[in-house]
């Protein structure tokens, strides 16, 4: 496991169980809405700093979404979008590697 596979779990074990299922739902669209932005030449052209960023940025919406932009839980939200960025951008490069993969397999 790499240094951000053992942060994802800490901050993932101290989420409410009761929001859990959302920040992953929330992390495979983020995931999805990076892959998009990805075709917008500018973005492509950046993308070494532009998806981390837009990970982060939609992770943080969404994790404000997560706990209802209740400013009293603003750690959990705050530990709720880290989760979403993380899963967001590991699930897409894990899917890009295996697409490229099976591509250089054909």
């Amino acid at each position: 496991m790499n240094e951000l596979q053992l942060l994802f779990q800490a901050l993932a074990s101290l989420l409410p169980e009761a929001i859990l299922s959302r920040v992953l739902t929330y992390a495979a669209i983020t995931a999805a809405l990076v892959a998009l932005l990805r075709r917008i030449p500018w973005f492509e052209a950046r993308r070494q700093v532009a998806a981390p960023v837009a990970a982060v940025v939609l992770g943080q919406g969404f994790g404000w979404l997560a706990v209802g932009f209740d400013t009293a839980q603003w750690g959990t939200a705050v530990g709720a979008g880290v989760v979403i960025a993380l899963a967001a951008v590991g699930g897409y490069s894990g899917t890009k590697n295996v697409a490229q993969h099976v591509r250089k397999a054909s």
